[in-house]
């Protein structure tokens, strides 16, 4: 079930990794560029745009996430 981006919440030791599908407005897109409350994606005919973490939807199973090496 797809949810809001900003909904995701990642522990203290892990980090959203760039290359992941997301949708936005129905619109299938390519998320290139995480960033504290915004994203960059690529949309379908190649145009990077930036957009709120609240309007992109994902499903939280597929995303990329990398936990951070301690010390």
């Amino acid at each position: 079930m797809a949810k809001r981006l900003s909904d995701i919440r990642l522990r203290e030791d892990e980090i959203l990794q760039e290359g992941f599908e997301a949708t936005i407005d129905g619109v299938s897109v390519m998320v290139t560029a995480v960033l504290e409350r915004t994203c960059v994606y690529e949309t379908p005919d190649g145009v990077r745009r930036l957009a709120n973490k609240r309007l992109l939807m994902v499903e939280p199973e597929k995303l990329p996430i990398k936990r951070r090496s301690v010390g």
